[in-house]
């Protein structure tokens, strides 16, 4: 007989013969590949979020020499921006517009690359002690959720940072899954999973949220074990910290061989642990598009916590729940908890959700299960496919326009003065601060303030254009009076030097 995942005869896991649950798997393939090809359409015409500027700056000036915190700013970890800055060689993004249209959608490919190995580590994860059918449905629920396919198309390091947590969450559970396996391999397991979480959290730092979770889970795992095994796991509990730790301190010292290893440290952890902007009204966003996926994860853990046969519950379920409970926590700390921040968690809820669902299956009577995947699963894709439609219609023309005019009256080595619109991603910004939006201005210093508005006015820094928004606005009178008197504008939105005009 064949045998499921977990070693349990295929008819038991399924209640169905083998070829009915391989009709059911072949209709969740077809569905998962429609959700990847409707995603491309998407990628090319929909409308660019202010972030996505803002990282493709930070990956061009990367691209010519400059070293992110110290000659720029920034207040993301790095990994990203290197990653992307080899695009580069094959888009003069500064010095037409096509090439640069053609990097950002370029740029989006990528990201839509790196959310399908994500969704591949979904799919080995949620198999992991349960069954190929859960694995299909885990991976069909991840790229289905709405504020999933909006900020994984993006150009984001969210989405580096993303693929890198899952990998970490399957090689921790294949090393809780595992006891039989030698030492050494187990703890090559442990040490992935490790450096997985550093590299999320070089991608970006929200992702240090996962870390308590993680190894709580991890210190249950060790209580749990019994004295005798105490030495052993206690050991592997410090190869995942060596592991996390490995990728920060590396990028940290070659930034500090660099000359930029304190602004390294203060950008990225300092600054933003002050960080005064606070919202939390993107985790209703979140409820309204996902609450199915919620409502089944309930399911799910359940099953997870109290429903293991001989009172055994699964390490690796333990360590998820864990995770879980770490970034929610943590939402309540990051003090601007965006979309992009509830990834991780809404990736854990998805793998429980495929659990439940495939619980709530299982128990049916229904001898038909092959069709009745199929009307578990539809309903599931009504929104996700409702939501892809209408992201064509949100389309990039405002911000393409904008980019070419900026292509169109400034040169290369010409600086943009930009707060949040965007316009200058290929462009120097004249000042240390590349975009001023609300966010950066309240956490700033009064002496940073007025040394920004030093600049502009003494003369130190010469914008070739501006453009206009309500972020830039916000300096205050005294900007405005600066702009007044030496630039001029035909639409209120880019302002060209006075002198320039004919």
């Amino acid at each position: 007989m064949p045998l499921a995942d977990d070693g349990r005869p295929l008819e038991s896991v399924d209640g169905a013969r083998a070829p009915e649950r391989d009709a059911g798997g072949a209709f969740l393939v077809a569905a998962l590949a429609a959700l990847v090809v409707a995603r491309l359409p998407v990628l090319v015409v929909r409308a660019f979020d202010n972030d996505e500027f803002e990282h493709a700056h930070a990956a061009w000036n990367v691209s010519r020499g400059l070293l992110p915190y110290k000659d720029f700013f920034e207040h993301h970890t790095p990994w990203h921006y290197f990653a992307l800055s080899p695009l580069f060689r094959w888009f003069a993004a500064d010095r037409s517009f096509d090439a640069a249209r053609h990097f950002l959608i370029s740029a989006r490919l990528v990201s839509l690359a790196l959310t399908m190995l994500a969704a591949v580590l979904v799919f080995l994860v949620g198999r992991l002690g349960a069954t190929r059918r859960t694995g299909l449905i885990a991976c069909l629920l991840f790229l289905a959720q709405p504020v999933l396919i909006h900020k994984t198309l993006e150009i984001r390091p969210d989405v580096p940072a993303l693929t890198f947590f899952v990998g970490a969450l399957w090689s921790l559970r294949r090393a809780l899954l595992a006891p039989q396996r030698p030492t050494l391999a187990r703890l090559g397991w442990f040490l992935c999973g490790g450096l997985c979480l550093g590299g999320a959290v070089m991608c970006t730092q929200k992702l240090l949220f996962a870390l308590p979770g993680v190894f709580l889970g991890l210190g249950l795992w060790v209580l749990g074990g019994g004295r005798r095994a105490w030495a052993s796991r206690a050991a592997a509990i410090l190869v995942v910290l060596a592991g996390v730790a490995l990728p920060a301190l590396c990028t940290w010292l070659w930034f500090t061989a660099h000359g930029g290893g304190r602004q390294f440290v203060y950008d990225n952890f300092l600054l933003n642990a002050r960080w005064r902007w606070r919202t939390g009204r993107h985790v209703l966003v979140l409820l309204r598009s996902s609450w199915p996926v919620f409502l089944l994860g309930l399911v799910g853990a359940g099953e997870a916590l109290f429903g293991r046969r001989a009172g055994r519950r699964d390490d690796g379920d333990v360590l998820l729940l864990c995770a879980l409970l770490g970034l929610v926590a943590g939402a309540f700390v990051v003090p601007a908890a965006y979309e992009q921040y509830y990834l991780p968690p809404l990736t854990i809820a998805c793998l429980f959700a495929a659990r439940g669902l495939s619980l709530l299956l299982e128990r049916s009577r229904h001898r038909e299960r092959s069709w009745l995947v199929v009307a578990a699963i539809l309903p599931l894709l009504i929104w996700p496919a409702l939501d892809v439609r209408s992201a064509l219609d949100r389309r990039s023309d405002v911000e393409m326009a904008r980019l070419r005019f900026v292509f169109a009256h400034t040169s290369p080595d010409q600086p943009v003065l930009d707060g949040w619109l965007g316009t200058n991603v290929f462009r120097p910004a004249p000042l240390y601060y590349n975009f001023m939006h609300r966010e950066l201005l309240v956490s700033m210093t009064d002496g940073e303030r007025d040394a920004y508005l030093d600049a502009l006015t003494t003369g130190r820094a010469r914008p070739a254009l501006i453009a206009m928004d309500d972020e830039l606005r916000a300096l205050g009178p005294r900007f405005l009076a600066f702009v007044r008197d030496h630039y001029v504008s035909d639409d209120g939105v880019f302002y060209l030097p006075a002198r320039s005009r004919n």
